[in-house]
């Protein structure tokens, strides 16, 4: 399979700074931008001060011509393949973009933005494979399906998972542009019925979600809602991989509470925070 398309990511990365109207408190407040970059499997890192700026803003770009892209590339460091992918191991599947429809799937690349000149970003991408097989043979209809990995030269370099709709926060960010403040009741009721039983089935099986956010609650054609991102799944009792966070979607600025073991709460806590978020009673 074709290696995929050149795209950029800005984040905008916040942290705590003292208050200059009262040395005694702490605001949160952007420091600086960071970068992550693909140009087919090869990906880059980097980073600019708000200063440097420049017209970039947060978000994904997939539509850069060659000048902005390569400028923009340039100015990055080249993370080493071994450092974000792992090698494809025995017991875990390997896609076969030939057994689905073409524009069915998507692919879900590692964070190069993880790379600590080590293989912990590798080990991130490894652990999601190995969590999406386990679910691969004990699934759920509520639960996100997984096609596999995606293998070059010996390594994952990409996960494979159905194409779906939109995401929950999508679905609410286009109800408010059309001024429409929430869901119905009885959508929100099922949402969050359909997802509190997938939540159910990975506590059955000894696992907590950990990450459960309006952006990993995606609706298929029919209009269901499917509960996506295992990879922060971790044995009840372990510690949190990554997540751990009330609202954690929506910045430290508003989230709730904070876990950082694998628990049923931390999982029925994100929930309660998407339900109230929902419902209008988070701010």
């Amino acid at each position: 399979m074709a290696a995929t398309a050149k795209w950029l990511h800005v984040w905008e990365l916040w942290g705590e700074s003292i208050d200059s109207k009262d040395a005694a408190e702490t605001i949160w407040e952007k420091k600086k931008l960071v970068l992550g970059a693909y140009n087919g499997y090869a990906a880059f890192i980097g980073d600019l001060s708000l200063s440097d700026r420049g017209e970039w803003a947060a978000g994904e770009y997939k539509n850069l011509d060659d000048a902005t892209f390569n400028e923009a590339v340039a100015a990055m460091r080249r993370v080493p393949d071994s450092g974000i992918y792992p090698l494809f191991e025995d017991g875990l599947t390997q896609f076969d973009p030939s057994s689905v429809h073409e524009g069915s799937y998507c692919l879900k690349s590692p964070d190069a933005t993880q790379w600590d000149e080590g293989d912990f970003a590798a080990n991130i991408l490894l652990s999601e494979a190995r969590t999406n097989e386990i679910f691969l043979s004990r699934p759920h209809r509520h639960l996100g399906a997984y096609f596999g990995c995606v293998v070059h030269d010996g390594r994952i370099v990409r996960l494979a998972f159905p194409q779906y709709v939109e995401t929950l926060d999508d679905r609410i960010q286009k109800l408010e542009r059309n001024g429409i403040e929430r869901l119905k009741t009885d959508e929100r009721e099922k949402c969050m019925r359909t997802i509190g039983a997938a939540v159910t089935h990975l506590h059955s099986l000894g696992y907590g979600h950990n990450d459960i956010s309006a952006t990993n609650i995606m609706f298929d054609e029919g209009g269901d809602a499917l509960l996506l991102g295992v990879g922060s799944c971790t044995r009840l009792g372990e510690n949190i991989k990554k997540g751990g966070v009330a609202g954690g979607w929506r910045g430290p600025m508003l989230w709730g509470q904070e876990f950082n073991k694998s628990s049923v709460e931390c999982d029925w806590a994100c929930l309660k925070y998407i339900d109230e978020w929902l419902s209008g009673m988070q701010s």
